[in-house]
């Protein structure tokens, strides 16, 4: 949720950041054009406005080439560890992680997602008040730490060891499905 919001915060106001990134990564500089990405403009087909924040629609570049586990916290790869110990009571290492282990992870926390009504769900050990809502000074002690929890390193090793198993399975997405090749490849 941090990232999303960062991502967001940096997107809306740095729009030069995102008219730099666009133009370098897309060499419009050699185009001769002018087009900028713009995140806020309204997206319209055949005149009707386009519903956002619905599905799950990314470009394979997004898929394959961005995959930010190494970004994350030492407290988000201990609650995912978590999340799989709790799902798999008897893996001795993640080392021993499998494409089949992780989809069974995920199968055994989507399924207990999707069986709770949104407005129910719990994380981080917080409780919903009578409202349905959680303790505002709860919710700010969560992103306090979090911004102040520093990231995992960048590099060859940097990814945390429970979700190594993500990075390899987005590698064989891209091969697989995509029919393309990840960075390293």
């Amino acid at each position: 949720m941090i990232r999303l919001i960062h991502s967001t915060f940096q997107s809306t106001c740095s729009p030069a950041l995102v008219e730099k990134y666009d133009t370098d990564s897309w060499m419009y500089y050699r185009a001769n054009s002018t087009w900028s990405l713009d995140l806020g403009a309204e997206i319209k087909s055949d005149g009707k406005r386009i519903e956002r924040g619905t599905g799950n629609v990314v470009s394979v570049e997004f898929a394959v080439l961005y995959h930010w586990h190494a970004a994350l916290s030492a407290a988000d790869d201990k609650w995912m560890e978590t999340v799989i110990i709790s799902a798999l009571p008897d893996l001795k290492s993640l080392d021993d992680m499998t494409v089949e282990l992780f989809q069974k992870v995920m199968m055994t926390y989507g399924h207990k997602l999707m069986t709770t009504e949104p407005k129910n769900w719990t994380f981080g050990g917080l409780e919903r008040g009578p409202d349905g809502s959680f303790s505002d000074v709860d919710i700010a002690e969560i992103l306090k730490n979090c911004v102040d929890e520093p990231s995992h390193a960048f590099g060859a090793h940097g990814t945390p060891a429970s979700l190594k198993i993500v990075d390899i399975m987005g590698q064989l997405q891209a091969r697989d499905i995509f029919n393309v090749c990840t960075m390293n490849e």
